[in-house]
């Protein structure tokens, strides 16, 4: 395994991609298990981190449901400001973006979005969340097993 993917060991932070963050305010599959694991995290009181660009992933994700009429522009917007005023902390630091695009070589991702979460995960020494199987089956063939899908 690379080294730019290996990462120690923390429990005090939690690093939540945006797929699994639209499951806490939209109802979907695995939204209650979302909503179990954010209850969770907050009894424990962990903190919530993502890289900033979680933001602007989660706005474009409302949007385009929004868009293709999948909710009403009340409920996009109001989704959005569940998730704008809840307890995730965004990071950004120049680190990042190294890391990142050694980490998306490393997995042969064709885009750097997913290793930004990875990155800041590593960097934070703790575990990453995410609603995107297809994700964590990559991360489980190269033995990222700090990488959690929702419905494990």
């Amino acid at each position: 395994m690379n080294k730019s993917i290996v990462r120690p060991s923390s429990v005090d932070k939690i690093c939540i991609d945006a797929s699994l963050a639209l499951k806490w305010v939209l109802p979907e599959i695995y939204t209650n298990r979302a909503q179990e694991l954010l209850r969770g995290w907050i009894t424990k009181e962990y903190t919530l981190i993502a890289p900033a660009l979680f933001i602007f992933e989660v706005t474009s994700a409302l949007r385009n449901k929004v868009y293709r009429q999948i909710i009403t522009q009340e409920e996009g917007f109001s989704a959005l400001n569940q998730i704008r005023h809840g307890r995730i902390e965004l990071i950004f630091s120049q680190n990042l973006v190294e890391r990142a695009w050694a980490i998306s070589e490393d997995l042969e991702l064709p885009t750097a979005y997913d290793a930004f979460y990875l990155a800041l995960a590593k960097e934070e020494g703790c575990e990453f969340w995410t609603a995107d199987k297809n994700l964590v089956k990559i991360l489980k063939r190269h033995k990222i097993r700090w990488a959690k899908w929702i419905g494990e």
